[in-house]
């Protein structure tokens, strides 16, 4: 049954309305703050769409548009706050600098008259949503169906737990995986119950599970890791059951909307703030490259169609965030139906390339257009290289802990790029995959930058192959 789940967009859209209210009104108190008479000024319009916008790149930065279900009403009010403090004080400095005066008290006034009514409005309508997503929780109208992994004595405690902690949050246990070889449990038996790890792709599929959360005992590391390798191309949230010595060190998020004590294992790995920021670098350097670029595209794109038959732009399906496929887009460097007798890898001395594809691999030039694979979201700037299917599964047969790279966005470069370079076998993609697995383990905005200026040094010295 389809749920009634508020979407976050309705977010956005009330930013948006908040950020527009507040600007004409923030225009009328500038007129009796000079004491004229109101009017609508040349710069009006084109200064509220950048008001509107400013506001908005503010709010997807402080991680304000994720699920509404998954937000508590103390840290929207927070995050509200300093956002809007930010967003304030930036324009106030702004209009300091650009009209200095000696005496800049008309300019805090203006401060105060942008401030409340932007957080007023802002934190109201985002309370009224919060309000209604939490009604349709507690009337059971919007659920999320949880997998419990584990063996029958820890599953019969943790749902003991788990049912006196969560009366209005949604979360339901509807199925349970035995990590022993019964199901012998006091669980309900509504509760569906499945025997072997090799269930876990179909109960998530069928049982549509949202949250996976995991018993297993700290001593059962082996099969914690096979677990977690098996569910780390899967588009669920996971969280294991955390010991005293876990909520001592620290591992155990407060912020658990379960209110248990869980160890959270983030999909995406970077904190929300971050994770936004990276996806605005990712918007703005592509959006920008892909303008500034423009002439070359256009001689490329010319070269490549009169260099040889076929099309000008080369498509194949490739494996991205949490396995889903995604078409990447590149210049053809290679002749037409270079793939006929099924998929190759291409080396240095390939006969299949192009004199002109030799030279774009050389600048990497074929890989311009997956610019629009990252302003589309398939994409990052920097993440593991995406492989196709048929190769990704003769890897994983060989070094299961492959599926750990789907664990982020492809990107257009990688560690593993900068550090190994293109692999033309299987073989060479395993040596790759330590240094990509290295990046995922050590993932943040400040190694991307250090990726994308040795990725420049290495493409300006026309290394590529």
């Amino acid at each position: 049954m389809k749920q009634p789940r508020i979407n976050i967009n309705w977010y956005i859209i009330c930013d948006v309305i908040s950020a527009a209210l507040t600007w004409l009104f923030f225009y009328f108190l500038r007129t009796v703050i000079y004491h004229y008479n109101f009017s609508i000024p040349p710069g009006f319009y084109l200064g509220g769409v950048l008001y509107i916008s400013g506001w908005l790149s503010l709010h997807f930065l402080s991680g304000a548009y994720e699920s509404i279900y998954h937000k508590s009403a103390i840290n929207e009010f927070l995050r509200t706050t300093i956002v809007c403090l930010i967003g304030c004080l930036g324009l106030l400095f702004f209009f300091i600098l650009k009209n200095p005066h000696g005496d800049n008290m008309n300019y805090y006034q203006e401060f105060y008259s942008l401030l409340f009514p932007v957080f007023f409005c802002t934190l109201l309508l985002r309370l009224l949503f919060l309000r209604r997503a939490r009604n349709q929780l507690k009337n059971n109208k919007v659920h999320f169906n949880i997998l419990l992994i584990g063996s029958g004595k820890n599953a019969s405690q943790f749902f003991d737990s788990f049912i006196s902690t969560n009366a209005n949050t949604g979360y339901r246990i509807t199925s349970f995986l035995s990590i022993n070889t019964h199901t012998n449990t006091r669980l309900p038996k509504t509760i569906k119950k499945y025997n072997g790890l090799d269930a876990i792709d179909s109960i998530i599929d069928k049982d549509t599970i949202e949250e996976v959360i995991i018993t297993v005992e700290k001593n059962e590391r082996d099969t914690l890791t096979t677990i977690l390798r098996q569910l780390s191309d899967k588009d669920v949230n996971i969280k294991i059951t955390a010991d005293a010595v876990d909520i001592i060190s620290g591992a155990v998020q407060t912020s658990n909307v379960t209110g248990m004590p869980l160890i959270d294992v983030h999909s995406g790995l970077l904190p929300s703030w971050q994770k936004n920021i990276k996806r605005f670098m990712d918007i703005s350097i592509a959006a920008i490259s892909l303008f500034l670029l423009l002439p070359l595209l256009f001689y490329t794109a010319l070269r490549t169609r009169l260099s040889s038959k076929g099309p000008v732009f080369f498509l194949q399906q490739r494996l991205g965030f949490k396995g889903k496929p995604f078409n990447i887009i590149k210049f053809r460097s290679m002749v037409q139906n270079a793939e006929q007798n099924g998929p190759m890898l291409s080396s240095s001395n390939d006969p299949r390339i192009t004199l002109w594809g030799k030279t774009m691999r050389k600048w990497r030039l074929d890989e311009l257009p997956q610019l629009w694979n990252i302003i589309k979201g398939d994409m990052s700037l920097v993440g593991p290289r995406p492989e196709r299917k048929f190769y990704c599964d003769q890897i994983v047969e060989q070094r299961p802990e492959y599926k750990y790279l789907l664990k982020v966005k492809p990107g257009l470069t990688s560690w593993g790029m900068v550090k190994f370079g293109y692999a033309s076998s299987v073989s060479e993609m395993i040596q790759r995959m330590p240094y990509d697995i290295m990046y995922i383990e050590n993932i943040s905005v400040v190694l991307d930058i250090r990726i994308l200026l040795q990725t420049i040094r290495i493409v300006l010295s026309g290394n590529g192959k």
